[in-house]
């Protein structure tokens, strides 16, 4: 017998076997045939789509990015465990009692091609969303994106390293090249190292990071001058073209790249 669990608690006296978080208010009949169809389908996990606020959205758009989710959805509700799913979280040392894990356990099912999920939409509300500090934890403590913010501070010293030791052969206009090239290799050999840890594909996986980062700082460049153009404070405008850049660059890695 698999335990239930709801809203992070656990709950006893089942015949089926799952296990539940969620955040809509549904019918008993309309739970017992959910229930029923993961069951009887051997399904490895249902979700349970609601109607989502801004927030939830947000939510589930930084897990998915951060964690590396390159296919399906990360739902902070409503998510249906069968045996099987079970069995491989527990493989995995994810303790299904708590609302982070068992959307880590989500996210792992999901990136996981042997596990088979059903979609169902009940056009319920959502009446709460993941705690902030879970959020922060799947995002900063678990996920990428913290070591990936952490590499790129690195490599911006790399860059202004670069620049101080050229500046005075190269001449300013040329030296930025080799300082931004070095920076992104370097950028690009911790983040697969430790960020992703990539394993094969290096050199197409070191064009394609390039192409994007180059890309990344164009567009660093766009938003900053069209900022200065319209007589915005030039630091606010060099704020917004690092935060374009990164959401370019750190998309792209996280989705494409790796």
């Amino acid at each position: 017998m698999i335990q239930k669990y709801y809203r992070g608690k656990p709950s006893y006296g089942d015949d089926f076997d799952y296990i539940l978080i969620s955040r809509m208010t549904i019918k008993s009949d309309t739970f017992d045939g959910i229930f029923h169809d993961v069951y009887s389908n051997h399904y490895d996990l249902t979700l349970l789509f609601g109607k989502q606020g801004i927030i939830a959205f947000i939510y589930g758009l930084f897990i998915k990015l951060s964690l590396s989710v390159k296919k399906g959805k990360v739902l902070p509700f409503g998510t249906i465990y069968s045996r099987n799913a079970y069995e491989y979280l527990i493989s995995k040392n994810i303790v299904p009692d708590m609302e982070k894990n068992m959307i880590l356990g989500n996210t792992l099912l999901l990136k996981n091609r042997s596990f088979e999920y059903k979609i169902v939409n009940t056009g319920l509300r959502c009446r709460e969303n993941i705690h902030f500090k879970d959020f922060l934890d799947l995002t900063i403590r678990r996920g990428n994106m913290f070591r990936y913010i952490i590499v790129g501070i690195t490599g911006v010293i790399v860059n202004e390293g670069v620049l101080l030791l050229l500046h005075g052969k190269l001449g300013s206009e040329l030296s930025i090249i080799p300082a931004i090239e070095i920076s992104i290799i370097y950028n690009f050999i911790l983040n697969n190292k430790y960020t992703f840890k990539g394993r094969g594909h290096f050199y197409m996986r070191l064009a394609k990071y390039n192409l994007f980062n180059l890309i990344g700082f164009a567009a660093n460049l766009g938003v900053y001058y069209t900022a200065v153009y319209y007589r915005t404070d030039i630091y606010v405008a060099d704020f917004l073209g690092i935060l374009v850049a990164f959401i370019i660059t750190y998309t792209t890695a996280t989705m494409i790249v790796w």
